[in-house]
């Protein structure tokens, strides 16, 4: 038990603390700022926030936007959607399994994307709370007292947004080892979601819960909801990479890899 849970630390580590890691998060950054200026502008030049805090108006705003959900699938598969296809492609990962052990080493891939994707979206928020906190401090609240939100009004969100990170970072993976292209496990995740919010809005309007939209950020369900659909579609992400990864591993052939 102690080997595989090194084992899975060790896959863990190498997929969060790393350049591209950190490249996608400021990536993640940059486009949640790019959304909290003008709210940010819109609320100084209103005289205040009507909402509540003004910061935590400005961070849920921009963590749910649009343009923020859209992007986001193309962000947190930077850190290691490409890693399971890259191996094998080199046979490195001939080497990893006869070191730790196939189901060792697909366990790990599996816990390393997703808690990069995951941790991706966390780590933006983080830095965007940090940012957030002194520079809306100049704008008054001008909520009444029991319309003030919390930092609890943070979780849920946050939560969506881990989840959400960690399932399009699954997908971006097994997409790179089905296609047997890195570039396209970064680039599939971002399509998947545009052309499941244009279908969705085209052809089944009303059925708001299958928008990816819905899965990211909860605002016509309550955020157990959208937990819920999130590791379901995670399970079934992590479930198809281990599938394929194993199918590579075992093909018996040259060119499987």
């Amino acid at each position: 038990m102690k080997k595989r849970n090194f084992e899975i630390r060790t896959e863990i580590r190498a997929s969060v603390f790393q350049l591209r890691f950190l490249t996608g998060t400021i990536l993640l950054v940059m486009i949640f700022l790019a959304k909290a200026f003008p709210y940010r502008a819109w609320l100084v030049e209103s005289g205040g926030s009507l909402e509540g805090t003004p910061w935590i108006v400005v961070f849920l705003y921009s963590i749910s936007s649009d343009t923020a959900l859209l992007f986001l699938p193309l962000t947190v598969p930077l850190a290691a959607a490409g890693k399971a296809q890259e191996e094998l492609k080199s046979r490195y990962v001939l080497f990893l399994t006869a070191r730790a052990g196939k189901k060792r080493y697909l366990a790990g891939k599996i816990y390393g994307a997703a808690l990069s994707g995951g941790a991706m979206v966390i780590a933006a928020m983080v830095i965007l709370i940090a940012i957030l906190i002194p520079w809306c401090a100049d704008i008054p609240d001008l909520s009444a007292p029991m319309a003030m939100q919390s930092v609890k009004s943070l979780f849920p969100g946050m939560a969506c947004g881990f989840l959400n990170g960690a399932f399009w970072a699954l997908a971006g993976s097994a997409a790179a080892v089905i296609t047997r292209n890195s570039y396209l496990g970064y680039a599939l995740p971002f399509i998947l979601y545009y052309v499941l919010t244009v279908f969705q809005e085209r052809y089944y309007s009303n059925l708001f819960l299958l928008s990816p939209r819905q899965w990211a950020y909860p605002s016509r369900y309550g955020a157990g909801v959208c937990a819920g659909i999130l590791l379901v579609l995670g399970a079934a992400a992590a479930l198809l990479l281990g599938k394929v990864m194993e199918r590579r591993l075992t093909g018996g052939s040259e060119r499987v890899f």
